[in-house]
């Protein structure tokens, strides 16, 4: 996506996919997805913080690629975290009732959600508590 002026603007599914996608797809565990959470937290933090909210705004709603890109980056990440929980209800970690797609899609809403409101309120831990929250979630199905 080429942000012109917008240099150094995140492109937060895209960024999230990047940071985890080779973690994501050998996680197996809650213990793992702990694990994940925390390295994306750590690894955006800079990121996070370190851009204007505002800009970033400006940018994305007038290129109609980076909503594309954007979408394509958020179903990706979506199909990682259902082919997780997926192998998680395999090995006996969580419920064998627990739903892979309502779960992935927690997991990307706070992932993404998160993500803008720690940009825009320059607050880290709006990012944290969000996936705090959808790994609260996960760890609701457990089956041990």
């Amino acid at each position: 996506m080429d942000h012109g002026a917008c240099s150094g603007v995140a492109d937060m599914p895209g960024d999230a996919l990047a940071l985890g996608e080779s973690v994501l797809c050998s996680l197996d565990s809650l213990d793992d997805l702990a694990r994940w959470r925390d390295e994306v937290v750590n690894q955006r933090r800079q990121a996070i913080l370190g851009t204007s909210a505002a800009a970033d705004a400006a940018c994305r709603a007038s290129d109609g690629t980076g909503r594309v890109a954007q979408s394509v980056a958020i179903s990706r990440l979506e199909a990682l975290f259902e082919a997780a929980i997926d192998r998680m209800r395999g090995n006996g970690e969580l419920a064998i009732d627990a739903d892979p797609v309502k779960l992935a899609t927690a997991l990307t809403a706070a992932l993404h959600g998160g993500s803008l409101l720690a940009k825009t309120t320059q607050d880290i831990s709006r990012l944290e508590v969000p996936l705090d929250l959808a790994l609260s979630y996960v760890r609701s199905h457990s089956a041990r």
